[in-house]
C-alpha cells in the first residue's frame, strides 16, 4: 500500500521541485497525483515501499526544518497582499470563502440582535 509523503496543495512549484529532487537524489521511487479538474483529489507525492516511505518522511522533515529556519515572519500587510494575489488566481474560491465567512458571522450574530 502506498504512503503519502508530501501534500502538494498550496505548495510553491519551486518547493515541490526541490522535494522531488530530494527523493530522486536518495533513489526513492515515488509517484505523483494531482488534485484533478475539480480540486477534490489528493495532490501529493506517494511512495509504495514502506521502508522508503519512512526514509522519505525523515528527509522531508529535515528539509522542512531547514526551510523554516530560513523563512522570515509575514507582516499583516504581506498577508493581505498574499490573500489578494490568491484571490486573483482563484476568484471563485475567494468569493465563496468570503460568502461562507459572512454566512457564519451572520448566523452567529443573529441570536444576539434578536434580543435588542
Amino acid at each position: 500500500m502506498a504512503t503519502l509523503v508530501f501534500r502538494l496543495k498550496y505548495v510553491p512549484d519551486e518547493e515541490a521541485d526541490e522535494i522531488r529532487q530530494l527523493l530522486t537524489d536518495h533513489d526513492i521511487a515515488f509517484y505523483e497525483t494531482t488534485a484533478g479538474r475539480w480540486q477534490i483529489s489528493m495532490a501529493g507525492l506517494w511512495v509504495k515501499d514502506k521502508d522508503q516511505a519512512e526514509q522519505a518522511l525523515e528527509l522531508i522533515r529535515q528539509d522542512q526544518i531547514a526551510r523554516a529556519q530560513t523563512m522570515r515572519p509575514i507582516s499583516a500587510g504581506q498577508w493581505i497582499l498574499g490573500y489578494l494575489q490568491h484571490a486573483r488566481q482563484n476568484p471563485a474560491e475567494a468569493f465563496f470563502t468570503l460568502v461562507a465567512i459572512a454566512l457564519i458571522l451572520g448566523i452567529s450574530v443573529i441570536p444576539f440582535t434578536l434580543w435588542l
